[in-house]
């Protein structure tokens, strides 16, 4: 019974040693290299009432180790580094040191260093504030003209962000606007800008500015 199961379907049997065989051989006799790379960083799992305020990188450079073939650009498409924030608890400083399970990589590539080996992130209070927008106009107004009124539609945005540099931000200013030939009343749909990368408008940040020109008066 035992020599029936041995000879039953031989040639398969043999046939998948061989294959198995030959991917093993492949593996094993295939040159290792070391190489440097750029690779992105995710930041995942911020907690809800902290916002990050200071400036962080968003690639780090790590030196790997693996078969030549999965050393391509194309088998590290992938990678990444992922630093898990959900210990931060409290407003302060944490710092998170980069080790090898932070890493998605390609199978039998691994991590020799990364530079740096160390992230420090500070975090704030999340909040939030109500700011004035601001009309930023361009261009010289047309000759015997002047602007009678400019109306912002809303006059005030939501911002939110790390306590600190939401406190610092006093307006948001349109995109400019050209003045230069316009003559009579004109309605624009603009973007406005705060100026601070941490800091973030509520909604899409856009307004409605309707500028009214009236000619001046000549004098005798």
């Amino acid at each position: 019974m035992k020599l029936r199961w041995l000879t039953e379907n031989f040639g398969w049997k043999l046939l998948s040693i061989a294959v198995a065989f030959l991917l093993w051989l492949a593996i094993v006799g295939e040159p290792e290299q070391s190489i440097a790379i750029s690779i992105p960083i995710e930041y995942k799992n911020i907690p809800p009432d902290l916002e990050i305020s200071s400036e962080v990188p968003d690639k780090l450079r790590v030196e790997v180790r693996g078969p030549s073939r999965r050393l391509s650009p194309a088998g590290l498409a992938a990678s990444a580094v992922i630093i898990n924030l959900a210990s931060a608890n409290q407003p302060g400083e944490r710092t998170f040191t980069i080790e090898e399970s932070n890493l998605e990589l390609p199978a039998g590539v691994t991590m020799s260093r990364a530079v740096p080996s160390q992230i420090r992130v500070k975090f704030e209070r999340r909040t939030a504030k109500d700011i004035p927008v601001k009309i930023t106009l361009e261009g010289e107004t047309a000759a015997n003209y002047r602007i009678k009124r400019g109306e912002i539609n809303p006059q005030v945005l939501r911002i939110i962000g790390p306590e600190s540099r939401v406190n610092r931000v006093m307006f948001a200013e349109t995109d400019p606007i050209d003045i230069s030939t316009l003559i009579g009343a004109g309605v624009f749909r603009v973007q406005t800008f705060i100026g601070d990368p941490q800091v973030r408008i509520d909604g899409t940040g856009a307004v409605t500015v309707e500028i009214e020109m009236e000619r001046i008066p000549t004098t005798k």
